[in-house]
């Protein structure tokens, strides 16, 4: 499935699981915010910084009285300033996140990557930050500009449930191109299948240059990383570009390619946690918002 309704695609179990993430991310510890974004602006916030003198038009309630006690001056106490987070969803929607499992009935690549974006994108905007999702194939897609407020949640799923998989991948593209917008400094929240056709070495060059934190999250199928149901002489077809090559699969093919697809997604996830932030390959043949919840811990995204 590529494209659906935003009721079929995002089903009432999957919103009613949205309702039990976004409690999980409201656990926030004293003086910090889900996403952890602070301002070097001082204001209102939790975490005390400094006094100065008061001056007409403070808030009587930062006046510090402990210093006024000892002083006979008034002072107002303050604070790091929380800001809202942007956080930009680029979103791979190649032909290769349109292939469902080779086994099984799971969901295609791009169902979950779209239902990830869903329910991260959920949690953002209960936490009044600001988000923004830039799609791409082998050109890039109409993004959905900034966005914030609980009412853009209904807008943002039509805009997911429309949108196509089609098109040759152009991966580090789309990642060069988002590393030359200007942005204000937030988290990038890369959806993708990782696959470039230049190669895993190329996607990490683009990845580092990203200039945001950045959290990938990989859309896999269940026994992907060593395809044990393939065996003898096959043809193997890419679903992008038609291009194709002849096989002989046996015992020492499948342990090659295992080891080849391990350091290809240790790979990615090593240039992630570089960036500050993380990994997570979610599986499409389970629940996607009980995988996205173990980003969260004590309320705070983990990327």
């Amino acid at each position: 499935m590529t494209t659906a309704t935003a009721a079929e695609l995002f089903d009432p179990a999957f919103l009613r699981a949205l309702e039990g993430l976004r409690i999980l991310a409201r656990s926030v510890p004293a003086g910090g915010r889900h996403a952890e974004q602070r301002s070097r602006a001082r204001g209102q916030g939790q975490e005390f910084t400094d006094v100065r003198p008061y001056v007409a038009g403070d808030d009587f309630r930062t006046v510090d009285w402990h210093v006024f006690l000892r002083l006979d001056k008034v002072f107002v106490r303050l604070f790091l300033q929380d800001e809202d987070l942007p956080i930009y969803f680029l979103l791979d929607q190649s032909a290769s996140m349109a292939r469902g499992p080779a086994l099984g009935n799971a969901p295609d690549r791009s169902v979950i990557a779209r239902r990830a974006v869903a329910a991260l994108a959920y949690v953002a905007l209960n936490h009044m930050d600001r988000i923004a999702v830039f799609p791409f194939a082998s050109e890039p897609l109409r993004p959905l500009p900034g966005t914030s407020g609980k009412n853009g949640f209904q807008r943002l799923l039509a805009y997911l449930a429309a949108l196509p998989a089609q098109g040759s991948t152009s991966l580090v593209e789309a990642l060069q191109q988002f590393a030359t917008r200007r942005l204000r400094r937030g988290l990038c929240v890369l959806v993708t299948d990782g696959f470039d056709p230049r190669g895993a070495e190329a996607v990490q060059k683009a990845m580092s240059r990203v200039p945001h934190r950045l959290l990938v999250v990989r859309p896999v199928h269940a026994g992907e990383e060593r395809p044990v149901h393939l065996r003898g002489e096959l043809r193997a077809i890419d679903c992008e570009s038609g291009e194709h090559v002849e096989v002989s699969v046996d015992d020492a093919m499948l342990d090659r390619y295992a080891k080849a697809y391990a350091e290809f997604a240790e790979a990615i996830a090593t240039v992630a946690e570089q960036r500050g932030g993380g990994c997570l390959a979610l599986r499409s043949d389970q629940p996607v918002v009980p995988q996205l919840a173990t980003l969260f811990q004590n309320g705070v995204i983990q990327a």
